[in-house]
């Protein structure tokens, strides 16, 4: 959890800086320029793009933070909780019915799978729910892994959509502050709307990684209980 809290204050740093550098700053304005233009393409882009990230297990936190540059907290967040359901999707089924083998052999160096599958078989819904809110496990390699469990796609869904959204959001609202940065700094904006962003950011990050947490001791229970 302290490597995750280290590698998103690095990427706020990163960005903040980037927004400060001049071809950074336009790249983002007219990037979002662009995709207001062009409303319905650039959803659907986007939606596509995450989705076969997903599949083929290619980190989506970039895809998720263009999304808070490019649409804002709101739609950025929609776009984003669609598209990573999706994507979650169809690797779950990916890995249910067309590489079972492929995932198991990734598994085997994953020592906790088998009480992951007993959990989920004996709580369903709500062991999916605590592994997507801890992410303990990488999104990319729990869409595969749960596919190798009984748990029924209904439960996995209802799981993975709430359970997502905490860090969706915490994503998304980091990279609107990098665009709503470059767009003060092009309009000569004063810098108190900055500081209100960042601020508004750490509260954000610090009450998502308290829930990340808490959930994450919640799982290591169960999967304790059913490992023993």
């Amino acid at each position: 959890m302290k490597r995750r809290a280290l590698i998103l204050l690095l990427t706020l740093t990163a960005l903040l800086v980037a927004v400060w550098m001049l071809p950074a700053r336009e790249w983002l304005i007219q990037s979002t320029d662009w995709a207001q233009a062009h409303p319905r393409i650039a959803w659907a882009s986007f939606i596509l793009a995450y989705v076969l990230a997903a599949v083929f297990m290619v980190p989506g936190s970039v895809l998720t933070l263009a999304a808070g540059v490019l649409f804002g907290v709101a739609l950025g967040v929609a776009l984003v909780s669609l598209a990573a359901t999706l994507g979650a999707c169809c690797a779950f089924l990916v890995g249910r019915f067309l590489a079972r083998d492929w995932v198991e052999s990734r598994l085997e160096a994953m020592p906790r799978f088998r009480a992951l599958d007993r959990a989920v078989a004996r709580r369903g819904w709500l062991i999916v729910l605590l592994a997507r809110l801890s992410v303990v496990i990488p999104y990319n390699l729990l869409n595969y892994a749960l596919g190798l469990t009984n748990v029924r796609f209904g439960a996995y869904l209802f799981g993975t959509l709430v359970g997502m959204l905490p860090a969706i959001f915490l994503y998304v609202y980091l990279g609107s502050v990098a665009g709503s940065l470059a767009s003060l700094e092009q309009t000569g904006a004063p810098m108190i709307p900055q500081s209100l962003f960042i601020a508004g950011l750490v509260v954000t990050a610090s009450l998502i990684f308290l829930i990340a947490r808490l959930t994450a001791r919640a799982l290591k229970s169960e999967l304790d209980r059913d490992g023993s």
